[in-house]
């Protein structure tokens, strides 16, 4: 099942964008995805995910100049027993950059995610 839509970058998010651009040591890349069962809708004030399960983003490219695109995945033993209706992007000192809420996914060992999550800078 494919599924595309839009996120939202959080004020904690935006916060770590400003700080990198300016090198202040607040600031730092995104390195993990996250996925939790939170059902509220994402809101500029969120700062993490319900029952979050975390791990390291598998890879980082740049598929334009102004965008970059995270790929993840939650293998067989990912995350089993969560119904996941939420996602988010971390930064590496563990402040959510991201968050986007979905229709749920019952993980089992069964079930295998991979995705990729492309932000662009308009």
């Amino acid at each position: 099942m494919r599924s595309e839509d839009n996120n939202l970058v959080v004020n904690l998010g935006k916060k770590n964008v400003a700080r990198l651009i300016g090198g202040d040591a607040y600031g730092s890349a995104v390195s993990s995805i996250s996925v939790g069962e939170g059902t509220v809708a994402p809101a500029v004030g969120d700062t993490g995910l319900t029952n979050a399960f975390t791990k390291a983003v598998d890879a980082v490219t740049y598929p334009s100049d102004n965008s970059v695109q995270f790929s993840f995945s939650l293998g067989a033993g990912d995350a089993n027993g969560k119904s996941i209706t939420e996602l988010g992007l971390l930064t590496g000192s563990g402040k959510l950059f991201s968050r986007k809420t979905r229709t749920a996914i019952a993980k089992t060992a069964d079930v295998i995610i991979t995705g990729l999550w492309t932000i662009t800078v308009n």
